[in-house]
């Protein structure tokens, strides 16, 4: 009989040690996941716009044209209570122009990989933010000129830059049709980089067939790639979580390497969503 009883009390001792180890385990679980809340930003645009473009491995001849399109994903994360950010964006541009005299016209298309991190600062009472770092700029893509008698119809485009970026954000101070209105800026300026580029004169078979190397990785500065892009942004807030975006993204993509010449001009007008989250982990 003892026994019985001693055995039913450890089963009871023995449930409420569990239910507080539980109840404890439960309580830092929660308290580690309250400590990291990430605060989460997706933004989608599509853009329409002009390209020109200019490259004298394939031609002196410049091209321009209104056919142009780009689409921009934005993934931004910070954890609650830090003042950084981390930015990641994918961007694909296609365009086709045509020259003066509108006979031939050349193809363009280029991916970009945007990863960078941004310090933050809040003021006028949590209106105004400023954010400040830098970023990578990986950029891979082709041009392609369609005349059938090009000694040279195609330039790749392969390069890495290391540009300094900002990013201002200012919540309008009076609301239209009952919804919250910002604006914003952003900007990237050109450092340091690399850049691949035949040699004035030395074709692709050379280059890979071949295997002469001639000067055909290109470190670049501001000076010999003065690359630097910018966004403009009117968002509007539909929702608790949702906002439209309505602006401009100028791209400036400019190169003078190997005594050859080449830029990527693009204008954009943008559309697109953009849903701010939390994430618990």
């Amino acid at each position: 009989m003892r026994n019985k009883r001693w055995g039913l009390s450890g089963l009871i001792a023995l449930l409420l040690i569990m239910g507080c180890i539980s109840n404890a385990v439960a309580q830092s679980a929660t308290t580690d996941s309250l400590d990291r809340r990430y605060l989460n930003t997706n933004s989608y645009h599509i853009g329409f716009g002009s390209t020109g473009t200019l490259d004298t491995y394939i031609t002196p001849e410049k091209y321009s044209g209104g056919s142009a399109l780009t689409l921009l994903s934005t993934h931004a994360q910070q954890r609650q209570g830090s003042a950084w950010t981390t930015r990641i964006q994918h961007q694909l541009n296609l365009s086709q122009g045509n020259d003066r005299a509108g006979h031939d016209s050349q193809l363009e298309g280029c991916y970009n990989l945007y990863a960078g991190r941004y310090y933050g600062w809040q003021l006028l009472d949590g209106r105004l933010q400023l954010q400040g770092g830098a970023l990578l700029n990986f950029g891979a893509g082709a041009i392609y000129n369609t005349r059938a008698n090009a000694n040279n119809p195609v330039q790749a485009r392969l390069f890495l830059n290391l540009m300094p970026s900002g990013i201002a954000t200012y919540q309008l101070p009076w609301a239209w049709l009952k919804q919250r209105w910002s604006v914003r800026y952003e900007i990237e300026l050109p450092f340091l980089g690399v850049m691949f580029s035949p040699n004035y004169g030395q074709s692709y078979y050379e280059i890979f067939s071949l295997g002469n190397y001639d000067h055909n990785i290109v470190p670049t500065t501001m000076v010999s790639a003065p690359t630097f892009r910018q966004q403009f942004s009117v968002l509007w807030r539909i929702g608790r979580h949702t906002s439209l975006s309505l602006g401009y993204l100028g791209d400036y993509e400019q190169a003078k390497v190997n005594n050859l010449k080449q830029h990527v001009l693009s204008h954009r007008l943008m559309l697109g969503v953009v849903r701010n989250f939390v994430i618990i982990k």
